[in-house]
């Protein structure tokens, strides 16, 4: 069962309507290797000629939010960015200027959830850890101007 097929079937046991442009979405942020914001998966649901509204876009953003199949970032501009909840332990780098995201393979937090988690008496299930700044590439544009 590929990616889209599976997190249709997770909405649908949630009791929700599987719409052409909700698979639409769905196949957008999966076909994505980096996090989209609301206008980037409009215009791509747009370039498959799928009839569909910024609003709507939105609108099912915000239920896919809520069934947990996506992940919602925040940036200081006020620009979110939503992504497939593929693997709920991921650590990133995100460029603040040109949204760039790096994966971090390495995992630099097992130990330090392990011990915070058993201190305070949780069971850790996930983590994530996003690191944000400027890219090699945005650093040196700025240099030259």
């Amino acid at each position: 069962m590929d990616r889209v097929k599976k997190l249709s079937s997770k909405l649908q046991a949630q009791g929700q309507k599987i719409t052409k442009q909700r698979r639409a979405i769905l196949e957008v942020l999966a076909e994505s290797d980096k996090p989209l914001t609301a206008e980037e998966v409009y215009l791509l649901v747009r370039g498959r000629k799928e009839n569909t509204s910024l609003t709507t876009v939105y609108r099912n953003l915000k239920k896919l939010l809520a069934a947990g199949l996506i992940t919602r970032e925040g940036f200081h501009d006020d620009k979110a960015q939503f992504q497939l909840l593929s693997d709920p332990h991921c650590h990133n780098l995100v460029c603040l200027n040109c949204r760039k995201v790096v994966k971090i393979t390495e995992c630099p937090l097992a130990s330090f959830a392990k011990t915070v988690g058993e201190r305070e008496g949780f069971t850790i299930t996930e983590h994530r850890m996003e690191l944000y700044g400027y890219c090699s590439d945005c650093l040196q544009r700025a240099k030259k101007e």
